[in-house]
């Protein structure tokens, strides 16, 4: 009976990891995640992260019991096959072939295991688009005073602006805090502070990955519009394409990001 619990138990924990896995794949960074609370199925991303991390590490004791269950003919259907597959030269070279290859090709990030990596990219940068991006990194750490300080908002009148909207809150409590007792999140609070057309004005991109991020999803989340982009960057010799990464412009043409950054929004 408990032989039957360990196998149906590593079964379980199999698929609980495989759906965690493809859902931390293609979740937002967590910068986003945080600022926008985004959820999928009901989880948080810091869920789905804890769900995935100790079912993973509970499915490797219950593989080192099922193995302990089963040692004796696992130990005799491994010296049969060890001894056959070393018999096999040609296949055991194949075998190790294929493998290097495949850890070549994903430290690397060459084609096409780099179609993989350049997916989940994508798709992780896609969710900062419709989300939008924190001013700074970790500003829903900060207190309501501190965000409005690093933003130069007058914080009397940020108080203002949240009585108006019902949301109450304690000086010492953070962003964060202050987002979820109220059930919303701290991009709507930022939303509320901040005027539509001041925001890419406070955004400082520090750690927000921009380099990853094609000039198109740029544009799109600086508010920028792309055809006119491409012509500021083409009057200044920048070579540069709207699906090419940021980052790819910036080293082709000698250039750091930030420096880029200022001749499109110019």
């Amino acid at each position: 009976m408990l032989r039957k619990i360990v196998s149906l138990s590593l079964a379980w924990m199999f698929l609980v990891s495989s759906i965690s896995g493809i859902i931390l794949f293609i979740a937002p960074p967590g910068r986003i995640a945080y600022w926008a609370d985004w959820s999928i199925l009901l989880l948080t991303k810091s869920q789905w992260d804890h769900l995935h991390t100790i079912t993973t590490i509970l499915m490797i004791i219950v593989v080192l019991l099922h193995l302990y269950y089963n040692w004796k003919p696992f130990l005799s259907y491994m010296k049969d096959k060890v001894t056959k597959m070393f018999s096999l030269t040609k296949e055991l070279l194949v075998s190790l072939l294929i493998t290097i290859v495949i850890a070549v090709g994903s430290i690397y990030e060459l084609p096409p295991f780099s179609l993989i990596v350049n997916l989940g990219d994508y798709v992780s940068e896609e969710w900062e688009v419709e989300y939008g991006t924190p001013p700074y990194n970790h500003a829903e750490l900060d207190t309501v005073e501190a965000f409005c300080a690093k933003l130069k908002i007058d914080f009397e009148k940020a108080k203002e602006k949240l009585k108006e909207k019902n949301i109450s809150f304690n000086e010492k409590h953070t962003l964060l805090d202050v987002a979820n007792y109220h059930n919303i999140s701290p991009q709507d609070i930022y939303n509320i502070l901040v005027e539509k057309n001041q925001k890419s004005s406070t955004v400082t991109l520090q750690g927000s990955g921009m380099g990853k991020k094609t000039l198109t999803q740029v544009c799109e989340i600086r508010g920028l519009d792309i055809d006119s982009v491409l012509l500021k960057l083409e009057a200044k010799g920048i070579k540069s394409d709207k699906s090419e990464k940021f980052k790819d412009i910036a080293e082709k043409n000698n250039m750091n990001p930030m420096d880029v950054l200022k001749i499109i929004e110019e």
